[in-house]
This record gives C-alpha cells, sequence and structure tokens, in this order.
C-alpha cells in the first residue's frame, strides 16, 4: 500500500464515522475500556460534546451498572451531570472499596467529594487522608 493509498483509507474510515448517528456511537464508546475515554474525546469535537452530555454517562451507567435504579442514591444535590456523577461514584464504590460484593453509590460520592474538598484545599494534605477519612467514616464503632 502507498502512501496515498493509506491516506484515501484513512479519510474512509474518518467519513464512515463522522456519518454514524449519535446513538450508535455512543453504543460503540461504551464498549471501550473507560480508561480510554479521555482520548477517544480529544479525536473530534464532536465526540467530546458527546462525552460531555447525559446520554453516553445514562448508556455507560445503565450498561456497566444494570441495579444502579435500584442502588442506594446520594440524598442530596449532584452537581456537573446526574449521570456521569452517579457513573463515577459507582466506579470508584466499585473499584476502590471492598463492600462484601453491594456497591454503595453514598459511599462514592462521600470519596467523591472528599477528593474535591481536598483538591481545593490551599495545604496539601498528609499522604493517605483521603482513604484514612472514608475508613473512619464507615468503620463500626467499638
Amino acid at each position: 500500500m502507498t502512501r496515498n493509498d493509506d491516506n484515501d483509507f484513512l479519510t474512509s474510515v474518518d467519513n464512515s464515522f463522522g456519518k454514524l448517528p449519535d446513538h450508535l456511537l455512543i453504543e460503540i464508546f461504551i464498549r471501550v475500556p473507560v480508561s480510554e475515554w479521555a482520548q477517544i474525546s480529544c479525536v473530534k469535537k464532536h465526540w467530546a460534546s458527546l462525552f460531555r452530555g447525559e446520554c453516553l454517562w445514562q448508556a455507560a451507567l445503565t450498561r456497566a451498572f444494570p441495579l444502579a435504579g435500584q442502588a442506594k442514591r446520594w440524598p442530596g444535590p449532584i452537581p456537573r451531570g446526574l449521570s456521569r456523577r452517579r457513573y463515577v461514584a459507582l466506579h470508584v464504590a466499585t473499584h476502590i472499596f471492598s463492600l462484601d460484593g453491594e456497591v454503595d453509590e453514598i459511599v462514592g460520592h462521600t470519596y467523591l467529594f472528599l477528593k474535591e474538598q481536598l483538591e481545593l484545599s490551599t495545604m496539601p494534605p498528609p499522604s493517605g487522608v483521603l482513604h484514612g477519612t472514608i475508613i473512619g467514616m464507615f468503620s463500626p464503632s467499638s
């Protein structure tokens, strides 16, 4: 294959993806590992807008956590897009904390809240303060 053939092929692929409706792009994106989403969102402005919108996050939430509608929900307001915030909270709860097989959205939201507060702080926290705070909050009192 020559260089021109390569460019023609890439242009053809780009045009094909450009013609896909948003709901098909979302179905493709939610099947890609989450660790790749930041890179994917940088490819095209249109794709970045899909990652900022609620539709992709709602689809990802439903696919990754089918029982999320039945899970405990954070009682307060959740800023910056409900579905995205819920997805991240459930992802954090599943991958950072051992909850005996139960995914607890409140634990995930608490973690995100404390993380954001520490990021806003002007003083650097001691190492491990975030995880220690979470563990301390949810440990049974003795």
